[in-house]
């Protein structure tokens, strides 16, 4: 029920930390993956790891800028054609300004909600409208469209986690309920996940005393490792989710449940 063998994924946002790591575990379960992003230099060499890793799906690379109707809509196309087929999208993109609350202006919140929510709806519509014999859809929220972020566990002048990025996370959680109910006489389930904290690497080695806080914060009592939101997004995408929809799953070892 998780193999995937014929079946092509347009993962958006798949050069990114968390990303990639969905894009090497789709292919070990024979998908064919469409790895689409932004970021050229990252995208090259996302598409050369998991080319180079074990599985017999193929691979192929498409520039996407979520900000951009005509981007979105050329590379779905593509994804679309690239395999002769086309059953599933996870979305894994996101845009955070990072400044704080009094410094965020309103062409940059604009811009953010362009990005994670506007975007990610045109991304999603135009995904389903080439699934003609039904697929998945599996979208990144966050723990912070969920709840919201502690500023105590921000040390220093570190600035907590920007407001649009959690407002623009809270409403793919319901867009994904609503394009469910809208999907599902077409056999087109959607569903999301929330990642917790998986800080990247850098933030990891600078800030020491912020790890040790969202560690604290957890009922595993540490931070998310870069491949443990793969398992649960390719089991929403696979036939093993085949009765779930409308959901917004978390992985955040326990964060919101306390």
């Amino acid at each position: 029920m998780f193999q995937m063998d014929g079946r092509t994924v347009l993962v958006a946002g798949g050069a990114g930390y968390l990303g990639t790591p969905t894009c090497l575990l789709l292919k070990a379960q024979g998908a064919n993956v469409v790895i689409a992003d932004r970021d050229q230099d990252r995208l090259a060499a996302a598409l050369e790891t998991v080319t180079a890793a074990p599985g017999k799906g193929g691979v192929a690379a498409l520039p996407l800028d979520m900000a951009d109707e005509a981007s979105i809509l050329a590379c779905v196309e593509q994804a679309a054609s690239a395999f002769g087929g086309f059953s599933g999208l996870i979305g894994a993109t996101a845009f955070n300004s990072g400044k704080a609350f009094d410094a965020l202006d309103a062409e940059t919140f604009d811009l953010a909600n362009r990005i994670n929510i506007t975007g990610t709806f045109l991304l999603a519509r135009a995904a389903a409208s080439r699934m003609s014999s039904g697929g998945s859809i599996v979208l990144y929220s966050s723990m912070y469209g969920v709840v919201s972020p502690d500023p105590r566990n921000y040390p220093g002048e570190m600035t907590p986690n920007a407001i649009e990025y959690g407002v623009g996370k809270a409403g793919l959680n319901q867009m994904v309920r609503y394009m469910a109910g809208h999907y599902g006489p077409k056999n087109i389930r959607v569903n999301a996940l929330y990642p917790g904290p998986f800080p990247h690497e850098g933030v990891q080695k600078a800030h020491p005393d912020f790890i040790a806080n969202l560690e604290a914060e957890t009922m595993l009592g540490r931070i998310g490792r870069q491949h443990e939101t793969a398992g649960a997004s390719v089991f929403l995408i696979s036939d093993a989710a085949s009765y779930i929809t409308g959901q917004v799953l978390g992985v955040d070892g326990g964060w919101t449940a306390w």
